[in-house]
């Protein structure tokens, strides 16, 4: 597409330098003649561009993806995979449910839980919801918390984020 663009360019451009010579030379055509010819081949040439961008846009691929995007979480301070826990409490029982995460003891799961601020007050009350504190860091907890207090934890002031904890998997070598 762009060499016809090209040449065509220089096609107009080779034209118009002949049509100026034989002009100075004084046996070539009229001004008027010279600006109908750069005229002609100026249209001439906006039709093959256009021409070519209609090709174009007709041989783009025109499918969607093959997969919509998922809809946002419903608890966006939850991961993903404790989105997915949570959305099944009442279906399923709480020890069901927590033996599905990756870390979990009993009906307890495993998380970290990232905070802004309030670290002293969010450990109160995990400890007063039955959840086992196993770190503390300066802007993190990690616990043992019971899959039912998930969404309230999430909506407490000062957490950002809770996320499940993943065990590490060891390095594949031959």
């Amino acid at each position: 597409m762009r060499g016809e663009i090209r040449h065509t360019t220089v096609l107009v451009l080779v034209c118009s330098l002949v049509v100026v010579a034989l002009a100075a030379c004084g046996g070539g055509p009229s001004e008027a003649d010279i600006e109908a010819t750069v005229e002609a081949k100026t249209q001439a040439m906006a039709k093959a561009m256009a021409q070519a961008t209609a090709q174009a846009a007709s041989t783009a691929p025109t499918s969607q993806p093959s997969r919509p995007f998922p809809d946002k979480p419903k608890y966006p301070r939850l991961d993903s995979q404790l989105n997915k826990l949570v959305e099944q409490i009442g279906s399923r029982s709480t020890a069901d449910i927590a033996g599905s995460a990756p870390v979990s003891i009993g009906d307890l799961v495993a998380v970290t839980v990232r905070l802004s601020h309030n670290l002293s007050s969010t450990i109160d009350f995990l400890s007063s919801a039955g959840a086992k504190v196993a770190n503390v860091g300066a802007d993190y907890i990690e616990v043992y918390m019971p899959v039912t207090v998930l969404v309230p934890l999430s909506e407490r002031d000062g957490v950002l984020k809770v996320e499940a904890i993943i065990p590490p998997e060891p390095a594949v070598t031959d």
